[in-house]
């Protein structure tokens, strides 16, 4: 067996271990989407599907300068260690949440949310880079764990102790940055009534199939054309899969992360 592919089992099996009841009904009510969800890509040929324009050399150029990004992960890291006492994970879908940014250059994106603030670091590291955007985020603080949002994340489960969303985020990011504290369901329609138009949305907040729901339906409206809808943890109910069969459009998947180009070709 490949050293990936242990590390994957193994994985599998731990949070097996460590299911709730209720996690173990959700992933049986899943398994029909899984087995028929899109492949799983890497970050360089999501961003290709993704931007049908986009070259592969710029795309991976744009992954590239993630991972070469030093006073990034530094900074990361530092924090990650200080208070979390580990280093930082970063994934496929940070490579492609920093390309597609950096791809589009959006005017606005918004974000649900925060806890530590790995994705807000991700977008304003490329928003520095276009030197252009702002970040809008929401976030319920989680002084506690909160079930269906924070209850399965590994190495801490609510924020640590004095820390607010998003304490992840350098400081020399912050120009850019908009946090809003409180409920999306109270926050979220008001912010968009504000902004009107958005470029990107990132779902990160309660994975209920209602709450997600709420959300990619609410945003769906100011979407602009071209504009990317985005979420994390699509395999946590149905709710992302319906509404791509709802409206009619393709999406990729990033390992339980998925992406929505507004204006994508229908599903025949």
């Amino acid at each position: 067996m490949r050293l990936w592919q242990h590390f994957k089992l193994t994985s599998a099996i731990s949070r097996l271990r460590r299911a709730s009841p209720a996690d173990l009904k959700r992933w049986i009510s899943t398994l029909p989407v899984v087995a028929f969800a899109p492949p799983v890509l890497g970050a360089v040929d999501a961003l290709c599907q993704t931007f049908p324009n986009t070259t592969r050399d710029a795309a991976q150029k744009v992954a590239a300068e993630f991972s070469a990004d030093a006073h990034l992960h530094s900074e990361v890291e530092s924090r990650m260690l200080r208070k979390r006492g580990r280093r930082m994970d970063w994934q496929e879908w940070h490579r492609f949440l920093y390309g597609a940014i950096r791809i589009m250059c959006p005017r606005v994106v918004f974000e649900t949310g925060v806890f530590d603030g790995h994705s807000s670091s991700v977008i304003l590291a490329a928003m520095a880079r276009n030197a252009w955007g702002e970040l809008v985020s929401i976030d319920l603080p989680a002084v506690d764990e909160i079930p269906d949002s924070t209850h399965r994340m590994q190495g801490g489960t609510s924020l640590p102790q004095g820390c607010d969303p998003g304490w992840l985020v350098p400081d020399y990011l912050r120009e850019r940055y908009r946090l809003r504290l409180g409920d999306s369901k109270e926050l979220l329609p008001s912010l968009l009534t504000q902004y009107g138009k958005v470029d990107v949305f990132l779902h990160d907040s309660l994975h209920t199939d209602e709450h997600q729901s709420f959300e990619y339906r609410t945003v769906w409206p100011h979407m602009v054309e071209g504009g990317l809808l985005l979420s994390d943890d699509i395999f946590w109910s149905t709710a992302f899969h319906r509404f791509a069969r709802e409206k009619r459009v393709n999406y990729v998947n990033l390992h339980n992360f998925g992406a929505i180009r507004v204006g994508s070709q229908a599903r025949q």
